[in-house]
């Protein structure tokens, strides 16, 4: 079985930023997230028989989400899960909009998952197994751009865990008047 999920692949500049963050990190005691497994969460779908990743490729629809800013600006602690992060803020909408985009192209395709327990909170786990050391309303400021998610696998080796990317998909597909001559439509 193949574990999947939704996410946004960060950029390698912030997960630069987000690795400093996290080195130089003032609030957090725990398990470090490896840098190139830095990514934000929008649907996770659990264990998938690797002959149904195909139907679930074909399923996703190009959405109508122009590329947009998001932005990284406080900590963020969840003492369930013992996880320190940090939350994304501009761009959440748009988040949870490409989150409901994923699941309705699934559900078309009669493919049901189960839905989410707790309102969804776009974030970047830094740490696992973690305890808040200091006061976790310090300020972040890193901004990005997002204009495409993808499909992406869990595996795990005698190295730990990393994160492949299956397939990916462009939050937007511009029109040909767009394509051809630069219009905004």
């Amino acid at each position: 079985m193949a574990r999947l999920f939704f996410a946004i692949e960060l950029p390698q500049p912030l997960k630069n930023q987000l690795e400093l963050l996290q080195q130089t990190n003032p609030v957090f005691l725990g398990r470090a997230v490896k840098v190139h497994n830095f990514h934000i969460t929008l649907q996770f779908l659990g264990a998938i028989a690797p002959d149904d990743i195909d139907d679930l490729i074909e399923a996703i629809q190009i959405p109508s989400i122009k590329p947009f800013s998001a932005s990284i600006d406080h900590y963020a602690y969840y003492p369930k899960n013992e996880i320190g992060c940090v939350e994304i803020v501009e761009g959440k909408q748009q988040l949870s909009d490409l989150k409901e985009h994923i699941n309705r192209c699934l559900a078309n395709a009669g493919q049901h998952f189960a839905k989410d327990r707790h309102s969804f909170k776009p974030h970047v786990t830094l740490f696992r197994d973690c305890q808040p050391v200091a006061d976790i309303e310090r300020l972040v400021d890193l901004n990005f751009e997002i204009d495409h998610f993808c499909l992406m696998q869990s595996h795990q080796n005698h190295k730990g865990i990393y994160y492949e990317v299956l397939e990916e998909w462009p939050t937007y597909e511009p029109s040909i008047k767009e394509q051809l001559f630069g219009i905004k439509e």
